[in-house]
């Protein structure tokens, strides 16, 4: 299946350099201490990549940008493309460990900073030299980006580490112009305010960033810390935000947060990076009914999106909420040979977004194969598509558990739990002892009023297999999370593993 066709898309700094050297005094970026218009984005971008060609930096090479969610983060990022390298995003508010290993794996002789001292992570050997934006140390009034080739390296953002170790996924020039000139064919109206509610370090921060430079708005940052829900209520309603991307959990937390009025500026609502649920639907229509909401697909090696669809009412009664069609330009296939029948199987997405690969990884051929507009990834995720041609998350390929001989999958599960407990989260951790299968064990937030686990056995064992059925349900104030917001497998396994009795018995 095809999205629709796009014509060849330009660099992405090609959409973004007018606006820089055009919109003056119109403010491009601002976070709660202050703002940037778009001739001081110009000149802080300049300075940058001024420094950085002054001390030597290769086309190619890879230069980290280790900021908080700021303002600063913006021209640090654009200062490197503009000096031809590639950004490899460190957030400083992640644990000092996890930035120092990003650091070295990303083979960095260079890195640009926050301007105001900020310490650094506690092992900074692997860099020569630390910049810092608006140093001013290696001004360049006239600095061009230079044309990138079609394969060059733009950025290279390491993943969540939700399931085995970080990669580091490597985006080109071409690949970032594509999934931002997609965006902007896609959606119809540019966002002239923006809230981007993301870390540096993922990828949901890259749709905002360059969708909304690339068509003169205005970027707005709530809070250092994403997951801030006031701060994004309060940044909505005092900046009248017309856009807003983040994941599904937190907008519902924010639905939870946000006064009356708070959002009622908003045109568009994305929620990605989780599976949309019916119920989340419902209550955005029921609140916000003449905002349109999306919910889009793609993972990291597709830059940002692959699949979108636009949410109805009647989508808050479904069992599932489609991830949608091919976003433009783009291409999408099930693998074949798989055993869900012909309208089930494993997503491959190809296009010219698709990403050059993994940094280091001499074992990129089983995900990637082809080049250029022909690049395809496989992506491990499984989709069906429902009669009308739209398709729906299933699970992970590889993320299925085999119990008492039959294979489950956790997200079908976490489902019915949430739907017949009336929780405002539910998720599933995997508890192995020493001998036997594994057990599951349901946690859950805030269950309904009079909630009984007693009931849910008895209404799961109507919907599923007895080897499916968790053996014991668990209420917590709040789920694990990474820093990006997503679920923490792996915490909630550990969670399961610490309610296991001595004897391997699951404890209530």
């Amino acid at each position: 299946m095809r999205g629709p066709r796009l014509p060849s898309a330009p660099p992405v700094l090609d959409l973004i350099t007018p606006h820089l050297e055009q919109a003056g005094p119109r403010t491009a970026v601002s976070d709660p201490d202050g703002g940037l218009s778009y001739a001081e984005l110009r000149r802080l971008t300049l300075d940058v990549a001024g420094s950085l060609r002054a001390l030597g930096v290769r086309p190619g090479e890879p230069v980290v940008v280790r900021s908080r969610l700021s303002r600063w983060a913006v021209p640090a990022m654009l200062g490197v493309l503009y000096a031809g390298a590639y950004y490899v995003p460190v957030d400083a508010a992640f644990p000092a460990g996890r930035q120092a290993s990003v650091i070295k794996a990303s083979g960095a002789r260079f890195a640009v900073a926050e301007p105001d001292g900020t310490s650094g992570p506690p092992d900074w050997s692997t860099l020569r030299t630390v910049i810092r934006v608006g140093s001013g140390r290696r001004p360049a009034a006239d600095v061009l980006p230079q044309a990138p080739g079609p394969e060059a390296p733009a950025y290279c953002l390491y993943t969540s580490g939700s399931s085995g170790p970080p990669k580091g996924v490597l985006i080109s020039h071409t690949g970032l112009g594509h999934s931002t000139a997609a965006r902007i064919a896609h959606y119809g109206p540019v966002p002239p305010v923006y809230l981007l509610c993301s870390s540096i370090s993922f990828d949901s921060s890259v749709a905002g960033l360059y969708w909304t430079l690339a068509t003169g708005g205005h970027l707005v940052i709530p809070s250092a810390d994403p997951l801030d829900t006031e701060a994004v209520a309060a940044a909505s309603h005092a900046h009248r935000a017309s856009h807003l991307l983040t994941l599904p959990s937190l907008y519902e937390a924010l639905l939870d947060t946000a006064e009356a009025d708070a959002l009622r500026s908003l045109r568009t609502v994305i929620v990605a990076g989780e599976t949309c649920p019916p119920g989340l639907v419902r209550r955005h229509f029921a609140e916000l009914p003449d905002t349109a909401l999306f919910n889009e697909y793609g993972p990291t090696e597709c830059t940002v999106w692959a699949l979108a669809h636009r949410c109805a009412p009647a989508d808050g009664q479904r069992d599932s909420v489609p991830i949608g069609r091919p976003i433009p330009g783009a291409e999408i296939g099930l693998v074949p040979g798989g055993t869900g029948g012909e309208d089930t199987g494993e997503l491959w997405v190809r296009g010219p977004a698709v990403a050059l690969g993994y940094v280091g990884d001499t074992g990129a051929e089983t995900a990637f194969t082809g080049d250029g507009a022909q690049r395809t990834y496989r992506t491990g995720d499984l989709v069906r598509f429902d009669e009308q041609g739209d398709a729906h998350f299933a699970g992970r390929a590889d993320g299925q558990l085999k119990l008492a001989g039959m294979r489950v999958e956790l997200s079908e599960i976490e489902y019915l739990v949430r739907e017949h407990t009336g929780a405002a989260a539910a998720a599933l951790g995997v508890a192995r002892g020493r001998s036997g299968p594994p057990r599951l064990m349901a946690f859950l937030v805030r269950p309904a009023a009079g909630f009984q686990p007693a009931e849910l056995h008895t209404a799961l064992l109507r919907h599923l297999p007895r080897a499916a059925v968790p053996r014991s349900v668990h209420t917590v104030e709040r789920l694990p999370a990474l820093p990006n917001g997503k679920l923490d497998r792996a915490a909630l396994d550990r969670m399961a593993g610490e309610r296991l009795s001595p004897a391997g018995r699951s404890v209530r």
